[in-house]
């Protein structure tokens, strides 16, 4: 809801700056509005317009690497936690407590997915819970008794699958900042501001030209938009998709 409503203060931002110039044009000296001051403006103006076109889309960009990141960390515990599942049934029954705290530690997580498949709360965010959970599944593993090389290979390997699974859980909670600064936001929409303030004052008004520039605003609004729902993956209208952990849970449940 946070992204809907800055995007929207940003498409409003602009429209107040479309008026504010529309406002300002006719108050102008008159040679400020002569063909080559409008051409001179449009020139500063059209460098604007590209300079905050380039860093809303490196913002873009850097927003859509977090959220992807955040969808591998989905993907990366899921396939860790099947392994270490399959790790202790090679071990055989007596590795039965162990799997069921390993289920435990994953209903946690499945909990928090939502009917359309989609993460609805933040999962591995904040890990000293859970991993407080993989601490104890790893001493059920050291209590361990293997009584032949097999057990024993199965031992091990569960240790190094579930130490895996505790250090992705730690490098994704220290991936939590954002990497769009806000104050970086908040200068691309006062860029936005100015722009429609210059093409309000040194455009010609029409149905026509109103148009384009409320779809130019919509566009710069949409912008934002994504850069803002990118930065929240856990929750908000685009959210990481949840279905990796609830193919883990039905693969734990054979």
């Amino acid at each position: 809801m946070a992204a809907i409503a800055i995007s929207l203060g940003v498409f409003v931002l602009a429209w107040v700056g479309l008026w504010l110039g529309a406002w300002l044009a006719p108050r102008l000296p008159r040679d400020h509005l002569s063909n080559d001051a409008r051409n001179s403006a449009q020139i500063g103006i059209g460098m604007m317009s590209t300079l905050a076109a380039l860093v809303l889309g490196f913002m873009i960009t850097s927003a859509r690497s977090s959220f992807d990141r955040a969808t591998d960390d989905v993907v990366a515990v899921s396939t860790s936690i099947v392994m270490v599942d399959r790790a202790l049934s090679g071990y055989g029954e007596e590795a039965r407590p162990a799997r069921d705290q390993l289920r435990a530690f994953l209903d946690r997580a499945t909990g928090r997915v939502a009917g359309d498949g989609n993460v609805k709360e933040v999962i591995f965010r904040v890990p000293l819970t859970n991993l407080s959970l993989l601490t104890q599944l790893q001493q059920s593993i050291l209590a361990l008794k293997p009584a032949n090389d097999a057990q024993r290979w199965f031992q091990a390997r569960a240790l190094t699958l579930s130490s895996e699974l505790s250090r992705e859980r730690v490098v994704t909670s220290e991936q939590s900042v954002q990497s769009v600064p806000v104050l970086l936001l908040v200068v691309v929409a006062a860029w936005v501001f100015l722009i429609f303030v210059g093409l309000g004052a040194f455009t010609v008004h029409n149905r026509s030209v109103r148009v384009v520039l409320v779809c130019s605003a919509l566009a710069f609004a949409g912008s934002v938009f994504l850069i803002l729902e990118f930065e929240t993956p856990y929750s908000g209208i685009i959210r990481v998709s949840g279905q990796p952990l609830l193919n883990a849970a039905e693969e734990l449940a054979r």
